[in-house]
């Protein structure tokens, strides 16, 4: 019998102004699968990661997470970790070193591994000169470094990263690349950058909110990702 991380049954999402954001998916990915959602911006593949990730309610249809639904949000919060596009949307501590053991402090670690969480952290990520920084003061790169890093901290059974590679240097994006292949879970990453896409088994293509490819991303034809708005 096969784990599943995720369960998509016939998933939509309205917006609320009625527009429609995803249509009809149905998709299972396996626990420890590395899977690329890709598409154009406005093709639904931040949508459809919030609602995989339990982040939206979907108007129709049914998500579960780790076997657990929409009505148990507190069991998901605790085994799966979301990195949004743009990380002003959720940095708010008041220094980095804040912002990377929040959660650790909310689990209750001591304070012997929380200082091995702010060791390792910021010397994978190189923020050790910005751990006394409040989050707002850094550049974007380092924002993005911040929030990836704040998720990986308590190691999440699904992580969900939405454009991780927007805004950052040549080494983020070789960091990101070599943590998508070697996180030891289940990771579903949005982008339109094939080069991050391609460190994951497979694709799922997106265009106007329905899914028009999902397989190996070695088999994709380069006429799906023209269809797709990518290439």
């Amino acid at each position: 019998m096969v784990d599943y991380a995720v369960i998509a049954n016939n998933v939509s999402y309205r917006y609320p102004d009625g527009s429609l954001g995803v249509e009809n998916v149905s998709l299972e990915i396996k626990k420890g699968e590395k899977v690329a959602v890709i598409g154009e911006n406005g093709s639904g593949k931040t949508t459809l990661i919030f609602l995989l990730s339990g982040l939206l309610k979907p108007s129709e249809g049914e998500v579960k997470i780790l076997g657990f639904t929409n009505k148990q949000i507190e069991e998901i919060r605790k085994r799966v970790g979301v990195v949004f596009q743009n990380p002003d949307d959720f940095l708010f501590n008041p220094s980095v070193r804040d912002e990377l053991l929040y959660v650790p402090r909310q689990l209750g670690l001591s304070e012997k591994e929380m200082e091995e969480i702010i060791r390792r952290f910021s010397e994978l990520f190189g923020l050790k000169d910005v751990l006394e920084k409040p989050p707002f003061r850094l550049s974007g790169g380092e924002k993005k470094k911040v929030g990836i890093a704040s998720v990986l901290v308590y190691t999440p059974e699904i992580v969900f990263l939405d454009e991780p590679t927007a805004n950052v240097d040549a080494k983020t994006r070789k960091l990101v690349g070599e943590i998508i292949t070697s996180y030891n879970g289940t990771v579903v990453v949005a982008t339109h950058d094939l080069e991050i896409a391609e460190k994951c088994e497979r694709a799922i293509v997106m265009k106007k909110g329905k899914v028009i490819f999902d397989s190996k991303f070695k088999s994709i034809d380069e006429r799906i990702l023209e269809i797709a708005g990518v290439i």
